[in-house]
């Protein structure tokens, strides 16, 4: 350092004297710190972004929990990662000291927060990768689940802080989760009661299972996604300002039940797939996958964002998925404003789908953090959602294969709507709705506690 401060005098002083010799005005060494002191908030941020790229940092999440751990014991470069995470701290540390975080813009502001949640979580990798691998051969990364592994809590810990993007205690979860579930079991029975099969729960399953909500072999339900999605258009003006957000092209999937979902979007085509990932379609499916597949969720919250100036898009980061998946999942509420959900059926949909992500919840934290094992796991189900046993055994595998990744659906749902009871106590009748959704879209994809 001494070094540096002499050598640094002597470029001054060479400077100057060649200044001099050219007639040109000689700049104070203040002068110059009150120049670039604006800049000091930029050039942080640029370090980092650059940083972040050459180490290969961010990237997708592998669900399955062997695969992500494995990706992150076998890094070569975790001592840069650490060297890169100690400048970071030391640069913050003297903008904050320096006053200069005052003169930094919204924008800077977002990206600065954005900036510390990757630090903190990054820093919490190292940490935790460090501790493992000082067991040695004792380390042991069990194909039985986490609870069975090594340091089980402390990477579910990691892993629920990484796909979360949220440092949220599994006692909350637990909490948030039963709160959810008990909600959508209150939905879920006031439509029972309004189809006319109160008290009636194997009567109801059959009818619900029955053909009259599957289409006919031979059809498909193109024709019905078009409409439906006409009708989103349509009403979009209650939920969103003016826009330019155009419709996804909507296509039927070839691949059928090797993917076994019902529907997905391909950001990169624009487009909306069906899938028969069963024997038929399901009618009662269509409306809640259009709104979080499509319009106003994954399609039209891809291309909002796209059309705007966002902050976020500046910086290298993570892949956000619980806002990502949240979002989706929030907007399956607005079905009655946006034209849809015309039958108690169509809603039940949503609903049942609704209890499956809140059940997720406490599953995952039981199974991850608690230990439950698969008889405790399947005894929790059966006592809260009897009505749906043929989902039990598959949502279980899930939760305990791919931990943490199921909560981002929920979690996020819960935090937007949320923010937005928030904004509409605070500002009265000067709440926009509107107004609202654009805040939260504009900026892309935000880790959930900087959303805020």
């Amino acid at each position: 350092m001494k070094f540096f401060k002499l050598n640094l005098s002597l470029s001054i002083l060479i400077v100057a004297l060649f200044c001099a010799m050219l007639g040109v005005p000689r700049i104070s060494v203040s002068a110059e710190v009150g120049q670039s002191k604006a800049n000091n908030v930029a050039q942080y941020i640029a370090n980092y972004s650059k940083n972040f790229q050459r180490l290969g940092l961010g990237g997708d999440l592998a669900f399955a929990y062997q695969q992500q751990i494995d990706r992150i014991l076998r890094e070569k470069n975790q001592e840069a990662q650490a060297r890169f995470v100690a400048q970071l701290e030391q640069d913050r540390q003297h903008l904050e000291t320096s006053g200069v975080l005052q003169d930094a813009n919204q924008c800077q502001r977002l990206q600065l927060a954005i900036i510390d949640f990757e630090a903190n979580l990054l820093r919490d990798k190292i940490a935790l990768t460090k501790a493992y691998k000082a067991l040695g051969q004792q380390a042991v990364m069990s194909e039985q689940g986490l609870a069975h592994s090594s340091m089980g809590k402390e990477w579910y810990r990691y892993l629920s802080k990484a796909w979360l993007s949220s440092d949220i205690s599994p006692d909350d979860l637990v909490k948030m989760g039963t709160a959810e579930l008990d909600r959508a079991l209150d939905q879920y029975r006031r439509l029972q009661r309004n189809m006319g099969y109160e008290g009636r729960d194997a009567a109801f399953a059959a009818y619900l299972n029955s053909a009259v909500f599957q289409y006919e072999d031979g059809t498909t339900p193109q024709a019905d996604y078009e409409k439906r999605q006409s009708t989103v258009y349509q009403n979009l003006g209650k939920l969103f300002l003016p826009n330019a957000v155009r419709p996804p092209a909507i296509r039927a999937s070839s691949r059928g039940m090797s993917f076994p979902v019902d529907g997905y979007y391909i950001p990169e085509e624009g487009a909306f797939y069906f899938n028969k990932a069963k024997s038929h379609y399901d009618r009662r499916s269509l409306d809640w996958l259009l709104l979080h597949e499509s319009t106003p969720g994954h399609h039209f919250q891809n291309r909002y964002t796209e059309n705007q100036d966002a902050c976020a898009k500046a910086i290298p980061h993570s892949f956000y998925s619980t806002f990502i998946e949240g979002w989706g999942a929030y907007v399956e509420e607005y079905g009655h404003e946006l034209g849809l959900y015309q039958t108690d059926a169509d809603e039940l949909g949503a609903v049942e789908w609704n209890l499956v992500r809140s059940i997720r919840v406490i599953l995952d934290v039981g199974i991850n953090h608690f230990s439950w094992s698969d008889q405790q796991a399947k005894a929790f189900w059966f006592s809260r959602l009897p009505m749906l046993p043929e989902l039990a055994e598959r949502e279980i595998k899930r939760v305990r294969n791919w931990p943490a990744q199921a909560i981002t659906y929920k979690l996020g749902a819960v935090k937007f709507r949320q923010l937005r009871d928030q904004e509409r106590q605070r500002l009265g009748e000067k709440f926009s709705l509107q107004v609202f959704h654009h805040a939260v879209l504009k900026n892309g994809p935000l880790p959930i506690e900087v959303l805020q």
